[in-house]
């Protein structure tokens, strides 16, 4: 969680809670580094307040992105992000997601991540940090502070549209449209609900892996 999402003083994490069966319920909460006495004391807050709302089964999720010191309000918009440092490659199922991933299906998107991470290794790029995210896998790659303005908007666009591409199967594929700078991703240690679970269809934890 804090490797892929560092902790300042002037940092300002969103935490985003959706109820997985009442969509029209969500719960917003800001954590500002400068009202808590140590960034320690920030991170304890978010994994309670995470926690408590995973367990009253709301899934969990975080801004991908930096989000402006200055920031006030209560949900970060595009406008508000300060830079980008991680572009996010989501791979999931094609067709039917709206219940949980079989086993089968999760071993099918670690495979593509696999084939995706290998590729751009062989063009010089590094390795990403991997998350099952519960119904499939997210690849992170870090940036190194990347301007958050149009021209890179378009080009993380093109990236991923690029890599959809190339890599699409009949089975998984990789989502096109996580090239928004404030968008939001799971929460590593936090379940993730979709649908009814069945014993072929769990829930599960998202995990670095």
């Amino acid at each position: 969680m804090w490797h892929l999402f560092p902790t300042g003083a002037e940092t300002v994490h969103e935490l985003r809670a959706l109820h997985h069966v009442n969509k029209q319920k969500v719960v917003t909460r800001i954590f500002r580094a400068k009202e808590f006495g140590s960034t320690d004391d920030l991170k304890k807050a978010f994994v309670l307040a995470a926690s408590e709302l995973n367990q009253r089964g709301f899934n969990i999720y975080v801004n991908l992105n930096p989000i402006n010191s200055d920031f006030i309000g209560r949900a970060a918009r595009d406008k508000d992000i300060a830079y980008r440092d991680l572009l996010l490659i989501d791979i999931d199922r094609i067709g039917n997601t709206k219940q949980p991933a079989t086993d089968e299906e999760i071993e099918k998107a670690k495979d593509l991540g696999c084939s995706v991470s290998k590729y751009l290794e062989n063009l010089g790029w590094p390795n990403p940090i991997r998350v099952m995210s519960g119904n499939g896998v997210h690849l992170y790659y870090e940036l190194s502070d990347v301007d958050n303005d149009a021209s890179s908007e378009a080009l993380i666009k093109r990236t991923l549209n690029n890599l959809a591409n190339r890599f699409k199967t009949p089975e998984v594929g990789i989502d096109r449209s996580v090239y928004n700078a404030s968008r939001i991703t799971k929460v590593p240690g936090t379940i993730m609900r979709k649908g009814q679970e069945t014993e072929e269809r769990p829930y599960r934890m998202a995990v670095l892996f």
